[in-house]
């Protein structure tokens, strides 16, 4: 689509013309994910990169089935839409479970306002694309959280691999996937300052505690050095941001809470991992804070206690999810 009348700034949303040849306000800020929108008044289009040129897709808004594509079919218009509304929408590929290429969009769409009587509807979509963006740049900060912690209270240390094994339990955090729990056996986090585009990150590690009989016989807490988060790259509504995490638990040797993904996000409030995987023990949580909002992106049950005696009995996992926040 040739961008027309952008809003200043707003290299990813402008009034531009979609294929058919009317305007509307187009969002490219996860065309680098390989998807974009644009919305009039009376649709939006959905276009996307398909995995094959047969690949088959099913559209759902709002979390609820709207349309099922026929082969090959790589777009979408939606027109029982509501001017004035956002909407959520996921694309997802059917019958795609042997390709590894294939994968889901979810975006959030807003649809235009009709322009006000005698105001030009070129004008008028101009002023709403502007003022989108000043909405996004009024958001400070996004904050991505990968926590790794074992459910329960306590756990069986494993008949080989660990200086406490059999005989001997391990610590665990003692909850679920609740976003404000104090209690993990690591964390990274990465905030994104939207304004410079710049991301911050911090990386902190539980303290591990061994027990025999009910009695505490040891505590220490693993290093941190191999984790962290950092910036990849970044657009006028966007940051790619890289999360590590590799803490081995200081009582055993052969294994290591260990995993790395890559995430798009847009000051819009889009979001996909678009690669990473990590060793399935314990439990992984990955969620977004956005102006005291939280959405969970991940969530991942540990398979064994047994990935604590090495990694040949813990196989890795791929990261996966795109939404909205």
């Amino acid at each position: 689509m040739k961008t027309e009348e952008s809003a200043p700034g707003a290299q990813s949303l402008a009034a531009a013309k979609s294929p058919t040849g009317t305007l509307a306000i187009l969002d490219r800020s996860m065309l680098s994910q390989g998807i974009t929108s644009a919305a009039n008044t009376s649709f939006v289009d959905l276009s996307w990169e398909a995995y094959a040129k047969t690949a088959q897709y099913g559209i759902s808004r709002d979390g609820k089935v709207i349309a099922s594509l026929a082969a090959g079919v790589s777009n979408f218009r939606d027109t029982s839409v509501v001017a004035g509304t956002s909407y959520r929408y996921n694309v997802v590929p059917l019958d795609a479970d042997t390709d590894a290429k294939a994968r889901m969009w979810s975006m959030n769409v807003r649809v235009p306002v009709a322009p006000a009587t005698g105001e030009d509807s070129a004008r008028s979509l101009q002023t709403q694309a502007a003022s989108e963006v000043r909405v996004m740049a009024a958001a400070s900060t996004t904050t991505v959280t990968w926590v790794t912690f074992i459910p329960q209270s306590r756990i069986d240390g494993p008949p080989v691999g660990c200086d406490y094994g059999s005989g001997y339990q391990y610590g665990g955090d003692g909850h679920g996937y609740d976003w404000t729990s104090p209690s993990y056996r690591t964390a990274v986090s990465a905030v994104i300052d939207w304004g410079s585009k710049s991301v911050n990150g911090n990386v902190s590690i539980g303290t591990t505690h061994v027990y025999r009989n009910g009695a505490l016989v040891a505590q220490k807490t693993a290093a941190a050095n191999d984790s962290g988060a950092k910036k990849m790259g970044s657009g006028s509504n966007y940051v790619d941001v890289r999360m590590v995490t590799h803490s081995g638990n200081p009582f055993c040797h052969l294994n290591a809470i260990d995993g790395a993904f890559s995430i798009h996000l847009t000051q819009g409030g889009n979001y996909s991992i678009f690669s990473g995987n990590h060793r399935q023990m314990p439990n992984h949580y990955v969620y977004i804070y956005n102006g005291g909002r939280v959405t969970d992106v991940y969530k991942r049950d540990a398979v064994s206690p047994l990935c604590l005696a090495g990694s040949i009995l813990c196989e890795l996992a791929n990261f996966y999810g795109s939404g909205s926040f």
